[in-house]
This record gives structure tokens, C-alpha cells and sequence, in this order.
């Protein structure tokens, strides 16, 4: 009994520091490692109450407001990894360093992935006189399968770029998967995006299916310090660090993020913070118009996630003005928009599963 007291005493006086700690902190608003907002103190009402939502937000500002809670969230990784686990908290661990997102065939989002389908193609039908493309980048797992764990599990993308295709026409398909396959690192190890090398050989793939020509775009690292939206989920201290690269010699008129006008496609300030690959743009807007320069006419209606965001700065000598809409914020007739811009070419880029679960791409259906 003697011998079990100190190690009782020792978590004892672990778990009042903790106690103390947090009551003491002030409540963080923002997880820079989590890229989410924490959970606040709740406010507590009898309507609350007697709801159980007043008990779920304790419950959730408990947990997200505990002291030291990333470092705890990395140590309890590291004993699942410890342990044999490969899975953790949905996130696959790869070889090499790579974290993939789980998504399994039960998982995938697949009736909303058919609305999403007829809402693109009701859209691209309805479009005279313009050219309208759709890139939906492979999921990074389905492109670097030989680095998942053994018997890993993933939804079937070759049924999905099959069903994309019947939908919208093989035609206006920019499929990209076979030249990501070919490069040594065409997504980020602990992020889901591509890498500047990845949006690279995307654009020289768009060029060869548009009939743009391709043009030399050295890329010049601005970072090798980057850990990404899946080391967020796991924490892990050794995970590795990523080169964030962007492309040489691109220079713009003006870029207007939602009323915020710039000259240049980059926020460099975003280096010095945890989301580096928000270097592009300063992250995401519901709506960003590029007028780049060149005069001739041309104006590319993008329609994407944050894919699009390290792809735009290849396309900046092809059109006189480039629009980004981001559906998640963007609320205004896309119709309206298209006839006042007089656009001439549509490019819907996304990341396969990102498309699949987007509940806005009804934005784009004609009204009837």
C-alpha cells in the first residue's frame, strides 16, 4: 500500500495543477493547431438547460478550454501510435511521413455528391457561347495508395470519376490524376492540399485540355516550416515539416477580396502563423476578383475550395479578369454575376471529396 501512495499522490497533484490552470487561464478564442474556434463558457438558462444543450457546451468547453490541451492531444497520439495504431482521430499515418483523411466507401458523402453532379451540369448547360470545365483534384490518398497503411481502407475515386463524367460530359473533365502520380511530392505530408509542385502539373494538364499554352513557372520556397490541417488532427511532435513553394514572376493590376483590395495574390504575413497556406490570398473569400493585367478580353468564372487558392497564380497571363467564388460564403445570383461580367470561360475546381460534401453547389442550378 506504502508503495502505491507516491505515484497516487503524483497524479493527484497532476490533476489539481490542471484544475487550477485552467480555471486560472483566460479562455483562448481560436486553436491556431486546430484552425478552429473553442468552445466559450456557456450561458446557462432553464431553456438550456432542460434542452441538454446548456450540458453539451460544458461538456465541449471542459475539453477545449483545458490547460495544455494540445500538448496533451499529441501525448495521447503518441501512446496510439506507441501502441500500434494507424488510424488516429481520422487520420490515416502513412509511410514516408504522409498523413492521409480517412474516408471509407461507407463514409462517402454519396447522395450529396449526386446533387452536387446535376447542380454543375444544369449549370454548364445553361451556359452559351462559354467554355465550362470542371477539375476535381484527387483526394491525396487515392494518388498515393502505396503509402497508406496496410489494408487501409478508402472510398472507390474511379467509380466517382466515372460517375463525374457521366454527368457532365468526358469533355469538360480536366482529369489530373496520372500526372500527380508521376511527381515525387505532389501533396503536402501533413496538409490535404497539393503542393505548388501539385497545382503545377494541374495547370499543365488544364493548359493541354484548353488549349492554353503551357508557360515556364519556376516555384521559389517561402517556407519549410509548414504543418497542415492533418497534423492538427493528431498533434504528433515529430510530425514532419513541409516547403511551401509559390511561383516565380507573377505580378497583378488588383485583387479584391469581399471589398479588401491588394496588388499582389500573396499574404506573406501568413508565414509567421500556423496556416501557411494562406499565403495565398490570406486564406478564403466568398468572393476574390483578379484583374491581372493582360488585355484580351477573356474572364475565367472559378468556382472552388481552397485548391483553386496555390492554382490561380498559373493562370494569371490567360485572362484579363479571374473571379473566385467560394459557395460556402458567397450568397448572391451566380446567373447575375455571369451576365455582368461577361464571362467567357467556367472552371469548377475542387478537391474530389470537398465537392462530394459541399451542401452549396445548388447556388449554381438556373432559376426556373
Amino acid at each position: 500500500m506504502k508503495r502505491e501512495l507516491p505515484p497516487l499522490i503524483a497524479v493527484a497533484v497532476i490533476l489539481l495543477g490542471l484544475s487550477m490552470a485552467t480555471l486560472l487561464l483566460p479562455d483562448r478564442t481560436f486553436s491556431p493547431n486546430e484552425n478552429r474556434y473553442l468552445q466559450q463558457a456557456p450561458r446557462l438558462t432553464a431553456d438550456r438547460l432542460f434542452s441538454g444543450k446548456f450540458t453539451e457546451e460544458a461538456e465541449k468547453y471542459e475539453s477545449d478550454q483545458i490547460a495544455l490541451r494540445d500538448v496533451w492531444m499529441g501525448a495521447a497520439s503518441w501512446l496510439q501510435r506507441l501502441a500500434g495504431k494507424q488510424d488516429i482521430g481520422g487520420v490515416y499515418l502513412g509511410r514516408d511521413g504522409y498523413y492521409f483523411a480517412r474516408l471509407t466507401e461507407d463514409q462517402f458523402p454519396q447522395s450529396q455528391y449526386e446533387k452536387n453532379l446535376r447542380a454543375v451540369t444544369a449549370f454548364f448547360n445553361a451556359q452559351n457561347g462559354v467554355d465550362c470545365r470542371v477539375l476535381l483534384a484527387p483526394t491525396p490518398a487515392t494518388v498515393l495508395s502505396d503509402l497508406l497503411p496496410a489494408n487501409a481502407p478508402m472510398y472507390d475515386a474511379a467509380l466517382r470519376r466515372q460517375q463525374l463524367a457521366q454527368a457532365v460530359g468526358e469533355d469538360r473533365v480536366i482529369d489530373v490524376k496520372d500526372a500527380l502520380s508521376f511527381l515525387d511530392q505532389p501533396y503536402y505530408r501533413t496538409d490535404h492540399h497539393w503542393t505548388g509542385e501539385g497545382a503545377r502539373a494541374a495547370y499543365e494538364v488544364w493548359c493541354a485540355e484548353t488549349g492554353h499554352a503551357v508557360r515556364n513557372m519556376p516555384l521559389t520556397t517561402v517556407t519549410d516550416g509548414f504543418r497542415g490541417t492533418l497534423y492538427s488532427k493528431v498533434l504528433l511532435p515529430d510530425s514532419d515539416y513541409d516547403a511551401v513553394s509559390l511561383p516565380e514572376g507573377v505580378t497583378v493590376r488588383s485583387v479584391d477580396c469581399d471589398g479588401t483590395v491588394t496588388d499582389t495574390l500573396y499574404d506573406r504575413a501568413k508565414l509567421a502563423e500556423k496556416d501557411k497556406y494562406a499565403v495565398f490570398f490570406g486564406g478564403n473569400w466568398a468572393k476574390v476578383t483578379v484583374k491581372t493585367g493582360v488585355e484580351n478580353g477573356r474572364t475565367l468564372l472559378l468556382v472552388k475550395d481552397s485548391f483553386a487558392n496555390s492554382f490561380v497564380p498559373f493562370l494569371t497571363e490567360d485572362y484579363e479578369t479571374i473571379i473566385m467564388l467560394d459557395l460556402r460564403f458567397y450568397n448572391e445570383s451566380v446567373e447575375e454575376l455571369m451576365l455582368a461580367e461577361d464571362v467567357t470561360d467556367v472552371l469548377v475546381l475542387y478537391e474530389l471529396s470537398n465537392f462530394a460534401a459541399d451542401r452549396n453547389l445548388f447556388k449554381l442550378e438556373p432559376a426556373r
